[in-house]
């Protein structure tokens, strides 16, 4: 990887467009794309993502950008100035409370164990996971980031689709057909769910046991039982004592990152949105879609 393609990708960065950049260094927009196709080329993914019109640093060339912006520092020390290879400002202190609500199975099981990820780069960053049923208020400010599993259709939101929150059918070690096993099922509060319209069209005649209104509980509550359950596959992935049934494909649902318009730029915000948008497309992770468009809602 060459000096003047780092240079380039951190000049980008810092002024939002290619063609800032062009202006800056003096060269056309096809040799900026051109050096940026080959950082991607050899980092092997990408390294820009555009928000708003403005081109910013993918969650993986965080890292990238920091190198060059340090290399673009020693270098103007070395020749004894501080021009255009040197970032004209400062980092912002990302420091303050960010409440993110969601889904208990994405929040547990995804999103918790990753956090140390995002703490170490900021450690005056303070994460505040709110799970439960109840979707609080963006625009009250009950939440800073929401994640969703339907677009809202309504609010003055910044909306990015994050892909499809993928489940499946889970069985106790020993059951051979859950057909005639007992089940453990969602409360029924959520009987209007695609998921449980899907389970109710597929087992109509399921012996229920017990019912829970969380993943993990009705997870729990399948292997102690001996039944099965309809679970996110990164919930029942992770419990010993449950098995997958491949043969049955359940409806998916769409996983959704919300923030409020006037909060998207606020530079707490703005990092942790951008933090869960790429530990939740890491297929490692949960099972999503690995594209991400962003749309609007007011």
């Amino acid at each position: 990887m060459d000096w003047e393609g780092l240079k380039t990708f951190a000049i980008v960065c810092r002024s939002g467009t290619m063609s800032a950049a062009a202006r800056e260094l003096g060269v056309n927009q096809t040799t900026i794309a051109r050096r940026i196709a080959r950082i991607e080329q050899t980092t092997g993914f990408p390294v820009l993502r555009r928000d708003g019109g403005v081109l910013q640093p993918t969650l993986r060339a965080e890292k990238l950008r920091s190198t060059a912006d340090a290399m673009a520092l020693q270098i103007g020390d070395l020749i004894g100035n501080d021009d255009a290879m040197a970032p004209n400002r400062a980092a912002p202190d990302i420091s303050g409370v960010v409440r993110v609500t969601g889904v208990d199975a994405v929040l547990e099981n995804c999103i918790a164990p990753r956090l140390g990820d995002l703490t170490g780069k900021h450690p005056a960053l303070c994460i505040e996971l709110i799970g439960g049923n109840r979707n609080l208020s963006l625009p009250q400010r009950e939440s800073d980031i929401a994640l969703r599993l339907a677009r809202p259709q309504t609010g003055a939101f910044h909306i990015r689709k994050l892909g499809m929150l993928e489940y499946g059918v889970y069985c106790a070690d020993g059951i051979a057909d859950p057909a005639v096993a007992p089940w453990i099922d969602l409360d029924d509060v959520f009987a209007d769910k695609p998921e449980q319209l899907w389970l109710g069209a597929n087992f109509p005649n399921r012996n229920a046991v017990g019912r829970a209104n969380r993943g993990a509980i009705m997870a729990a509550m399948a292997v102690s039982a001996k039944a099965c359950a309809l679970l996110p596959r990164c919930v029942g992935d992770t419990f010993t004592g449950l098995v997958h049934c491949p043969d049955y494909v359940p409806t998916n649902r769409e996983l959704w990152l919300l923030t409020h318009q006037d909060m998207r730029h606020v530079p707490r915000v703005r990092v942790v949105a951008d933090w869960l948008s790429g530990i939740l497309v890491d297929r490692s992770v949960i099972k999503v879609a690995s594209s991400i468009t962003c749309a609007s809602s007011s």
